[in-house]
Formats: C-alpha cells, structure tokens, sequence
C-alpha cells in the first residue's frame, strides 16, 4: 500500500514537502506517487518529526510518589524515602511504574527515551533487568536507552562500582555519574570516564544539582572529555549552579563546553520545583541557561522529564511539549527563534545525543503534531494528530 502525506512540515528541514511511503520506509513524494496513491492525507502544514526525545528520566523512581508522599517536599527527604524503599521494590512493582510512564510517554508521541537505573547494593541489577526486558517489548515502537546510575555513590563502597561495572557488562547503553554524591567529585568522575572508556559506552552524568556558585564541575567533565577523547559522547544533566553565577564565569564554562561538544540536559520541571528553596528574596529558578547555550554557544540542549510523580517531584507527565513549555516559562524563552530551539530539545536534539538520525525521510515511524509551528506546539502543549508505524497511518 502506498501512502502519500500532503503538506508536511518537516521539523528537522524547516520546510513544507509531500511525503510517501511504501514498503514502510518514508520517502520525499513526488507527482508520480500523487498519482498512483492509495491514499492521501493531507497534513495542512501540520509539524511532522520522527518523534519526541525524552533524554532524562529515572523510570525506575516514577509514581513512587504516589505511594510514598514528601511531607517536606525537599530533595533531602526524596533521597531518605529512596534509600528505604528502594530495597523493598519487587520486580513486579518496578515494572508496572515502568510500563504505565512508558505508555504515556509514547501516548504522548515520544519515541526516544533515555532512563536513569540505580545500580547500587541495595538494589543490585533488578531494575536494569526489568527495563531490559520492556526495551525488547517496545522495540520497532520506541527506542529506549538505560543509564546506569550510581545514585549512592561509589568512592566509600566499591561494592557499587563493581554494580556499575556489572551493569556494562550486563547491556546497559549508558554509564552515568553523580559526583556531588561522593566526597571527592573530581574522581568520581575520573573513575566514571575511565569506565566508560573501557567498555566504549556513552557518559551521561548528574552535573552541579544545586545552587551552590562553586560547584562547578561541569568545567571538570568538559576538561576530562577532551582528555578521554570523548567529544561528541558526554551528556552533562542539571548544571543548576550556573544560574548562581556572574555572566563572565558562565561563559567561560559553556565555551569548554562547545569545545568538548558535549550535550546539557536541563529538567526545567524539577530544577524550578527544588532548587532556589534557600533564597529569601529574589528567589533563583535554577535552570542552566538555555537561551544562552542554544543562541550565544549553540551548545546541543536537550530537555528531559526528569521526575514523574516520585519522591523527587511529585507533578510530571511524561509529556515533552509540557516540559519545553515549563522551560518556556523558567527560562523567558518566548521568541519565535525561542518555540524553535525548545522544539528541537525535546526532539532533535535527543536524537542526536543518543546518535540517532532526526530525519523523517528513511524511517519507518513518525508523529504528526496536531499544530503548524513550534509556538502553536509547545504553547497549546498540543496533541498528536496522527501516527506512522508498521505501515499503517493512524489518525490519533
């Protein structure tokens, strides 16, 4: 069956063009394939992307808010709460939480998702184990990658760095990092890039979550990343300290960044919900400046969820067009070229950290936004108007 889309506004291009699609891979249409169509759609200028990227997720943490409440609210009791219920999750338990984000995330139209999985003693490589299993269920719907966590830390217990290593050796996609966790940030991260180096995985670390101004180890990773070689392989989430810092230090720190072509991942949701609780007057948002590293540095920015209803954050959807609105909203981004940089962090650019191809033209999936600019997208946080995949084109 041929399938012929009129009028799509292909988001990765900035450009109106007709698409077909026979045999299942999607190609450019041309007059021919009008003609001998066995149907048209016709999208009227609607946003067509192979999907959302979701980069930053714990799924392994997602709607235990739900069962455990943060009186406080504060990141301190998120982290007790985790660290006693977190020996208690049976595999059952971690893979319904799992499923029910997964499926709203893909309801939603995200078709790439990065999670963080806390490998540790305590939990060992259980939650890695049942993600592994829904990566097989959801493949040819989604592409989901696993980071492996070290959310306690790894400098005084080696038994969690053996967990790490485990996790690699085990099929995990990604090794992550949490340095502000261990009492020596510098080599924690020398550790993680040493073992990433080793069995030739991404790195993709929790970076200067908090409001600190001298917690500035994203100038470390960048530095280490041109020291291991891995440009283009090094994704840096939170950087919540460059919000406390002059302008001057700031951009120092993002041109190594450039340099190191690295990615930063802001979580507007959960920086805006966390950070900031100490100021008692002008009270800081805590997001990295986005409109700085898209505009001044054209730094890769990708947006991610983050939390979902955990100890951590108790809101969150698993909608991306939700996220880069909060973003609009935290980081005063509400320019055309603005809609149009936030866009692409939750799309584009997601792919690109986990080295996917944005381009519709050869896939065999993509969405269709039930809007015809990004300001209209990410504004109205607009539904799915239809879906390609297997072949078929469902009209949402």
């Amino acid at each position: 069956m041929k399938i012929v889309w009129k009028n799509a506004f292909l988001v990765h291009e900035q450009r109106l063009v007709n698409l077909v699609a026979e045999g299942g891979a999607v190609r450019r249409a041309d007059a021919i394939d009008l003609e001998t169509a066995d149907q048209v759609d016709d999208l009227e200028g609607r946003l067509v992307l192979r999907g959302f990227a979701d980069t930053h997720l714990h799924l392994d943490k997602a709607l235990i808010g739900e069962k455990v409440i943060n009186k406080s609210g504060t990141l301190y009791e998120a982290i007790q709460i985790m660290s006693t219920y977190k020996p208690t999750m049976s595999e059952q338990d971690i893979e319904q939480r799992m499923r029910q984000v997964i499926e709203w995330a893909y309801a939603n139209g995200t078709r790439f998702m990065r999670t963080n999985i806390d490998i540790d003693e305590n939990i060992q490589l259980r939650s890695l184990k049942v993600f592994q299993k829904l990566q097989r269920e959801y493949q040819g719907k989604m592409i989901l990658e696993s980071v492996a966590f070290p959310q306690e830390g790894f400098l005084k217990d080696n038994q969690n760095y053996s967990y790490l290593e485990q996790a690699l050796q085990a099929g995990a996609n990604v090794l992550g990092g949490i340095p502000a966790f261990d009492h020596d940030p510098l080599l924690h991260l020398e550790k993680m890039m040493a073992l990433a180096k080793r069995y030739d995985v991404d790195v993709d670390a929790h970076i200067d979550e908090t409001d600190d101004p001298t917690s500035l180890t994203l100038r470390d990773l960048a530095r280490l990343t041109k020291e291991y070689g891995y440009e283009g392989r090094v994704t840096a989430a939170h950087c919540c300290s460059l919000a406390a810092n002059d302008p001057e230090v700031v951009d120092a720190i993002l041109q190594e960044v450039h340099d190191a072509q690295m990615t930063i991942v802001p979580l507007p949701s959960t920086n805006l919900y966390l950070q900031g609780r100490e100021d008692k007057k002008n009270i800081r948002r805590g997001i990295a400046p986005i409109k700085k590293m898209v505009h001044d540095f054209a730094i890769n920015v990708a947006i991610g969820s983050d939390n979902v209803r955990d100890p951590f954050n108790c809101f969150g959807n698993a909608n991306p067009l939700q996220s880069a609105l909060i973003a609009a909203h935290g980081a005063q981004m509400g320019g055309t070229q603005d809609f149009e940089a936030l866009l692409a962090a939750i799309s584009v650019n997601g792919m690109k950290l986990m080295h996917y191809n944005p381009a519709v033209e050869g896939s065999e999936f993509f969405i269709v936004v039930d809007a015809r600019s990004p300001r209209e997208a990410i504004i109205g946080v607009s539904p799915l108007y239809g879906t390609y995949e297997a072949g078929v084109f469902s009209k949402a």
